[in-house]
């Protein structure tokens, strides 16, 4: 993947970095006391755990102007293919929205699981081909971005991780998507309204929930 197609799409998109709660619940859970974010775009997981006392690192291939400052020390410019720390480093190394734009996977997981103690924390988009959503017209957002070469499903994600000799300890789904926005908008009510009518809508769902991505924790060791 080439570095100016990779920052193209962070700027275009907008969200790449950006702390998620789901996530957060779930390291905090599950991670141990030393973690690299191996792909952690501005660093916002980095510098939000070292203030909740963790030992954290962050790691990316394009470095970013928010790595500077107190914690400037924590962050590096790297290639996932080669990861530079020992074997064993860290207790836990997240990954959240990464394995989808590697080329070569299996090295990279390779690189993870190496330098890692415990366990890894991943996240990926769900590829799953619903088929309402394909009679609706309708696709996940994560679908636009350019740079994905690899695509998972809830089954192809165990299935890779158990290639690598990992054991899923959680799996599940996050980032949920907001349908009835949809319906708002085409109403074509005073915005005030529309805006008003899409918090409620999220504080109190109409339709069953779907999730845009996967999420897993996987050790070193079985459960």
């Amino acid at each position: 993947m080439k570095i100016e197609r990779l920052a193209e799409e962070k700027a275009r998109i907008g969200t790449w970095g950006l702390l998620n709660l789901s996530r957060l619940e779930i390291i905090l859970k599950y991670a141990g006391q030393k973690i690299l974010d191996a792909g952690c775009a501005d660093g916002a997981y980095v510098r939000f755990l070292i203030k909740q006392g963790y030992d954290a690192f962050g790691l990316d291939l394009l470095p970013s102007k928010d790595w500077e400052g107190e914690f400037r020390e924590r962050f590096i410019s790297s290639d996932l293919n080669q990861i530079p720390y020992k074997d064993g480093t860290f207790d836990t190394v997240t990954a959240f929205e990464v394995l989808e734009h590697v080329e070569n996977i299996d090295k990279v997981l390779r690189e993870l699981v190496r330098v890692t103690r415990e366990n890894i924390i991943l996240s990926v988009p769900d590829s799953e081909l619903y088929p309402k959503f394909r009679e609706s017209g309708l696709t996940f957002h994560h679908w636009v971005d350019r740079t994905h070469v690899q695509f998972f499903t809830e089954e192809s994600l165990k299935k890779k991780l158990a290639d690598h000799r990992l054991f899923i300890h959680f799996l599940g789904k996050i980032n949920p998507i907001y349908p009835e926005v949809l319906i708002l908008e085409s109403l074509r009510l005073p915005h005030s309204l529309t805006r008003f009518l899409k918090k409620l809508a999220r504080k109190f769902p109409l339709f069953k929930r779907e999730h845009m991505t996967l999420i897993a924790v996987a050790n070193k060791k079985s459960p």
